[in-house]
């Protein structure tokens, strides 16, 4: 897994415990997920930035017990809303013009920055507890990754490679709830009212309400080792 926003030195693993594919299929679907709250490419339309998320998503669904319906009726809704602007081409057709109008441009209508969510300040508790955990776990913010340690992308990225480890590692399930329970847990309801509302005005709040929807369901389960045979 090659980070995009954090990076670690090698690490090896404390022991093997068995069912591990839960936790590897959860890392997966965060994985999935701080992707997609990262910029998409540069000409791309809606189309070439969702249906392959979707076709991951969909191959996690199973073994996550996802329920996918509302990311796939809001991308129904934003397909046709954007039909006409993605048909006459032009700036506008771009997802990232998108994208930038609901996260980027001010004023922003939902924030990825999760201090703004949870304090309603930028670079305060919320960024510097961020950036404690990631230091104790061994990683640190990419340095062509400019923004804040409390941003979505980087959280969840952080959540994956946690879930990852303790695929192999029951030590780093402590983490894994911890963090889970304290951040991502905290800030996905409130990142999805905040996408709902800006959806009026950017069309796109609907797709990303309903990606922010997911996270619960992936964190929903991510703390049991013992479902699938894990030692005590």
């Amino acid at each position: 897994m090659s980070g995009v926003t954090l990076s670690a030195p090698e690490w090896e693993p404390a022991w093997e415990p068995e069912g591990e594919a839960s936790w590897r299929a959860r890392a997966d679907a965060c994985w999935l997920l701080a992707r997609a709250f990262m910029p998409p490419p540069h000409g791309w339309r809606f189309r070439d930035w969702f249906e392959p998320l979707l076709a991951d998503l969909e191959d996690l669904a199973a073994p996550l017990q996802l329920d996918l319906a509302a990311v796939q009726a809001a991308a129904r809704q934003v397909a046709e809303l954007r039909r006409d602007t993605e048909d006459g081409g032009g700036p506008g057709a771009d997802w990232l013009v998108a994208y930038a109008a609901l996260f980027l441009t001010p004023p922003v209508l939902a924030p990825l920055n999760t201090g703004l969510l949870l304090e309603g300040s930028l670079a305060g508790w919320v960024a510097q507890q961020a950036k404690a955990c990631y230091q104790t776990a061994g990683f640190e913010p990419c340095e062509d990754f400019h923004d804040l340690p409390d941003h979505v992308a980087m959280q969840l990225e952080f959540m994956a490679r946690l879930l990852d480890r303790a695929a192999l590692d029951i030590e780093a399930r402590a983490l894994v709830e911890s963090f889970s329970h304290h951040f991502p847990a905290a800030w996905a309801p409130l990142l999805q009212q905040a996408c709902q509302r800006a959806a009026p005005r950017e069309p796109a709040g609907h797709v990303y309400a309903a990606l922010a929807g997911l996270i619960p369901q992936v964190l929903r389960t991510a703390n049991e080792p013992r479902a699938h045979g894990s030692p005590a």
